[in-house]
């Protein structure tokens, strides 16, 4: 008797504490949101979130505020959401750098348990672009010249991305070319704009109105297929280079831990957004795309996305500058 005593009681505060969780849940958002950008206030990847929170907001009928915590690599960012409730009430948009960091730097989490993939905002192919007194026109031009001349070239990255980006392109065409790293997009692609450096590898919004120009030359974008904003240069693939299907991506992710109803809420309310006309409008404007993706799905892609630069960063030996 006092054995099934025992067992009614603690099966009805099972069923209390559970009852609660799930009341919270549903209750779920009962304040604001707050979603951390580890980038610059105007960056692609801030006017992006202001825009994926503004429509949020409207579906949740609570404000998402943006907050931009810069510096350390993304390291402020990642403490500001790691120091916070695993409750949904704190996000994150980051870019490739969330699954590099850890392969790169000292860093206080693990991607595969620290943070949870909600889904992509939007992808962006990367392209490869060398200024105009480059004698080559073509990617097979470029590497026999390359070849011809190790380390006369230098390529100018402009962060942890576009770093990895580079050696990748060095890895799959066999290429030794110097790096000449920058602080940022502007000045690394300013550099090549004056032959201060004369090969780049950035997404295609940093590079595609030089080459619509005629400022640079495209070699090729990255992805399985041509770019609507650059229509004549060919992807890697169909210039010759095998294994670059890599894109420059932003997504939303939660602390690890978060219940798993809010992140799939999440998951749903970010794929509607993504169908909204305004949305598709501003991504296709900046030569992105959107894939729709599941909570499943974008943790895959992350998993793999994980597993990808890590593996570039071993076979490469690059060293990175905290």
């Amino acid at each position: 008797m006092r054995t099934l005593k025992w067992f009614v009681a603690t099966a009805v505060s099972t069923l209390l504490v559970g009852g609660s969780a799930l009341a919270k849940n549903d209750d779920y958002p009962s304040r604001p949101l707050t979603v951390i950008v580890p980038y610059g206030a105007g960056s692609m990847v801030d006017t992006t979130t202001r825009l994926v929170a503004k429509e949020l907001a409207q579906k949740l009928g609570k404000p998402v505020v943006v907050e931009n915590r810069t510096g350390a690599n993304g390291q402020i960012a990642m403490n500001a959401l790691q120091n916070a409730e695993a409750d949904g009430y704190t996000l994150m948009v980051d870019t490739p750098a969330i699954a590099i960091n850890p392969s790169a730097f000292e860093v206080n989490y693990d991607p595969s348990k620290d943070v949870v993939p909600i889904g992509q905002l939007m992808s962006l192919p990367f392209v490869a672009a060398v200024h105009p007194d480059v004698p080559a026109s073509t990617l097979t031009e470029f590497v026999e010249y390359v070849k011809a001349n190790p380390g006369k070239l230098n390529i100018a990255p402009g962060g942890t991305s576009t770093l990895l980006a580079s050696e990748l392109l060095k890895l799959r065409g066999g290429l030794e070319m110097e790096n000449i790293i920058y602080r940022g997009a502007a000045p690394a692609v300013l550099a090549v704009l004056k032959n201060e450096c004369q090969v780049a590898v950035f997404d295609i919004a940093n590079l595609a109105p030089h080459i619509q120009s005629g400022k640079l030359r495209g070699l090729f974008v990255s992805g399985d297929q041509r770019s609507p904003a650059l229509p004549d240069v060919p992807t890697a693939k169909e210039a010759g280079l095998d294994g670059y299907d890599v894109t420059t991506w932003f997504g939303l992710f939660a602390k690890g831990g978060t219940p798993p109803e809010i992140v799939e809420r999440l998951n749903q309310y970010l794929n509607e957004i993504l169908e909204s006309p305004q949305y598709i409008e501003y991504v296709k404007n900046r030569g992105a795309s959107i894939n729709k993706m599941t909570t499943a799905e974008f943790k895959e892609f992350f998993d793999n996305e994980v597993k990808l630069w890590a593996d570039v960063i071993e076979e490469s030996g690059v060293k990175f500058e905290s």
